[in-house]
């Protein structure tokens, strides 16, 4: 799997190679894998970064680490039908867990992401998605308005006419969001 035209800063492959390194060897996933090999080749003559994953599965922790790379691209990857397809972030309305599971939702398609939701919110923090509940991640760039409510909720309505509730402890973390 290739990943080209993402512009990563060496800190953040670091930062990608440590979490599938810790997770792999830690777990013992792999009983057979005694390391996690890391190659940098640094050079002038390069004009982007690239990222070739080599392995014998794609698990849930692999996953997780292409959503991240993926996610530096404005990209995330997503399993529909027992496939898997990358869709831009701009697409997505918002993610939500339900029984453990996450779900993304765009306009018109529900699709399924491997990621825990404390993962995609890790992932998707220094974009315009922001946590508005304990199961729902929401992508600010599609609202419409944003309705107070009683008990410090809001209600946002997407661009579509779907309304979230935006839960009274995630209110400052919204606000905030917006420089409020």
């Amino acid at each position: 799997m290739h990943f080209t035209g993402v512009k990563m800063h060496f800190a953040v492959l670091r930062f990608i190679f440590a979490k599938l390194y810790d997770t792999i060897i830690s777990q013992r996933k792999y009983k057979d894998v005694k390391s996690v090999k890391l190659t940098i080749n640094k050079s002038p003559e390069y004009r982007e970064a690239e990222i070739s994953i080599k392995c014998c599965e794609i698990d849930k922790t692999l996953q997780s680490v292409i959503d991240l790379v993926q996610n530096k691209s404005g990209s995330l990857s997503v399993q529909q039908d027992g496939s898997v397809k990358t869709i831009p972030l701009s697409s997505v309305y918002y993610l939500e867990s339900v029984d453990e599971k996450t779900f993304v939702y765009s306009k018109g398609e529900v699709f399924s992401n491997g990621m825990k939701l404390y993962e995609a919110e890790e992932m998707l923090s220094e974009t315009s998605f922001v946590r508005i509940s304990r199961s729902c991640i929401l992508n600010t760039d599609i609202l419409d308005s944003v309705k107070v409510m009683l008990n410090g909720k809001m209600e946002a309505t997407l661009d579509n006419g779907e309304k979230l509730i935006i839960n009274r402890h995630y209110v400052p973390g919204f606000k905030k969001k917006f420089g409020l």
